[in-house]
């Protein structure tokens, strides 16, 4: 904790979710009473801003408890008035009431990380005070994903002190495993907020001013300009694909722990994602294509997996799950390869949230050998596409901002009839052994990882009584 503003007004804000970034306590060793600056002279009305919780890639899960405040910074170099439909200065105190859904007030650009671990950030240096960390928290703060990596950290509060929302950026490279920091912040662009610019930065139906800012790249190659925008070309939040899958089977796991800067739970050392399998027959198979009830007995399965952020050294990479056959649970039968559904993020001008496709694939025994830890596998060019699979995916074509937290992807086809032994891809049954292997790639090369032994398979549904083979015990197969 470092940032800090004083109001005018005793307005607290209200406890929102949002709210949570600020205290109206702010201790008073770090606001003295005896210092010059303006925002110092008192804890009257005066806001400390913190760091959020979570973000994505290495920032996924982290805290901000009172321990972590002793060392994660927050920073504030740029502050400017805050638009919501009209002119801050016609209408920063929001007293108009012609627009009841105004929140005018002030747009503040800060940055938020660790510089050092030695020294309590929220203990005023004297003499007489001890600001030295313990051991502990030393400890902690060095193996923080916050340390030495800083984003912008965007809060839009309103006249009163309530702050309407925030957010944080990094710095993408997609040719890095890691987001990186961003080296900011900087002021935002005069044209924004100056009083002789009414109307810059409009959108097509509505006035958007205030909302441009700039920060330095990490690699040092100079500033990268953005603006938030709203009106007609506001980005909203897709409505579709953010159902979780109904599979009883879970397959694998992404890392229930935070990550750390310390092996191995690095976030560049994780290629998993949450993945469930459901397995499930079909009554009625006399809808099905010829094609498929040539090759299947109705009995389908479909994969889900969990979209997060990756970042995997070059853009159009993926992450996802493959399955290999078990005979029993320790005995591992890779005559037929294994399957594998993919999520294969954007390339060209697409940015790190966008999903290019999702890919059923088939990985030849030859290509890939369990449980080896790479393999010259693309899901592209090992994809399934005969029309006897019958294949469904979701989402079915690219989609705009879905390849992070709170979306998925998944992919459905109908399995071979029962048999001894299969030509191209095997069936996964009830009470069968699969292993299932996490993966991730980019380019020609996959990795993959093994987060537990073999799983016995479980079924949703029957199949219909007429496919019934090689007795009742393959009925739910």
């Amino acid at each position: 904790m470092v940032a800090a503003l004083e109001f005018v007004n005793t307005n607290v804000g209200t406890a929102t979710e949002n709210n949570t970034l600020t205290k109206t306590v702010v201790p008073t060793a770090v606001f003295g009473t005896t210092a010059v600056n303006r925002s110092y002279t008192s804890t009257t009305n005066v806001r400390e801003i913190r760091s959020p919780t979570g973000g994505i890639m290495q920032f996924r899960g982290l805290t901000q408890s009172t321990t972590n405040d002793q060392y994660v910074e927050v920073i504030c170099r740029g502050i400017q008035p805050y638009f919501m439909g009209t002119k801050a200065w016609e209408n920063i105190t929001n007293a108009s009431t012609t627009n009841g859904t105004e929140t005018n007030g002030f747009y503040i650009s800060c940055m938020t990380g660790i510089s050092q671990c030695v020294h309590d950030v929220t203990i005023q240096a004297k003499v007489t005070t001890t600001s030295l960390l313990s051991t502990t928290e030393h400890a902690a703060c060095l193996t923080d994903p916050r340390y030495m990596n800083w984003r912008l950290m965007t809060v839009a509060m309103d006249y009163g002190g309530t702050i309407s929302w925030y957010r944080t950026d990094s710095f993408w490279d997609p040719t890095s495993t890691v987001i990186a920091s961003s080296w900011a912040p900087m002021r935002g662009g005069v044209n924004s907020g100056h009083w002789w610019s009414g109307y810059d930065n409009t959108t097509i139906t509505a006035e958007d001013h205030g909302k441009s800012y700039a920060f330095a790249l990490c690699d040092g190659s100079g500033i990268q300009m953005a603006h938030i925008t709203g009106g007609a070309g506001l980005v909203s939040v897709p409505g579709t694909n953010s159902t979780a899958g109904t599979g009883t089977n879970a397959l694998t796991a992404h890392p229930a722990s935070v990550f750390s800067n310390v092996s191995p739970n690095r976030v560049d050392q994780n290629l998993c994602a949450d993945t469930n399998l459901l397995l499930a027959g079909q009554a009625d198979t006399s809808t099905l294509a010829s094609a498929v009830t040539t090759y299947s007995d109705g009995y389908k399965a479909t994969i889900t997996v969990a979209l997060e952020w990756i970042q995997m050294g070059a853009q159009g990479g993926w992450r996802g799950v493959c399955m290999v056959y078990y005979t029993s649970q320790y005995i591992q039968d890779n005559t037929n390869g294994s399957v594998c559904v993919s999520a294969i993020q954007g390339t060209g001008t697409s940015l790190g949230s966008d999903l290019a496709s999702v890919v059923l694939s088939h990985v030849p025994a030859a290509t890939w050998q369990p449980p080896a830890k790479s393999g010259a596998v693309n899901p592209t060019s090992t994809a399934l596409s005969d029309t006897k699979y019958g294949i469904v995916v979701a989402p079915a074509t690219a989609t705009t901002y879905v390849y992070t937290g709170g979306f998925y992807a998944s992919a459905a086809w109908y399995q071979p009839k029962y048999a001894s032994s299969y030509v191209d891809i095997a069936r996964f049954g009830k009470d069968r052994y699969a292993g299932a292997y996490c993966m991730s790639g980019a380019g020609t090369t996959s990795y993959f990882s093994a987060p537990a032994a073999s799983v016995v398979l479980t079924s949703a549904a029957r199949l219909a009584a007429g496919v019934l083979v090689l007795g009742s015990a393959v009925l739910a197969m």
